[in-house]
């Protein structure tokens, strides 16, 4: 969750997307994301939840893999990102489904994840 956070802090003070020389560009992994989903999707898109239109989002390689209905992420695409669409409620149903919306910062992290071609 560290990480998460350094992240997050250097995102809103505007040092995510200008990096300085003596500083590299911070890129979150898939252990970052994977915090964000383990609390708020994985209850639903999980190998133990039955995971919901097939779209399991406790491992990298299904969350790539995507859901029944195809892929949910495209490495560096975040309008494409068919995830993000949802978290963002610009395609139905919003998600998390029937719960409060994921905090911007962490919509935001997800996104510079995408951005980042879903390193792993």
């Amino acid at each position: 969750m560290k990480a998460v956070a350094t992240i997050c802090s250097a995102l809103f003070a505007g040092t995510a997307s200008v990096a300085s020389a003596a500083e590299p560009a911070l890129t979150p992994h898939w252990s970052d994301v994977a915090e964000i989903f383990a609390e708020r999707c994985t209850m639903c898109h999980s190998k133990v939840a039955g995971a919901s239109k097939g779209l399991l989002l406790d491992d990298y390689s299904a969350a790539l893999a995507g859901s029944e209905n195809g892929a949910v992420l495209v490495a560096g695409n975040v309008s494409g990102s068919e995830l993000i669409r949802r978290l963002r409620g610009e395609s139905k149903p919003r998600m998390p489904f029937l719960s409060r919306p994921l905090p911007e910062e962490q919509i935001r992290l997800i996104e510079m994840w995408i951005d980042a071609g879903l390193p792993e």
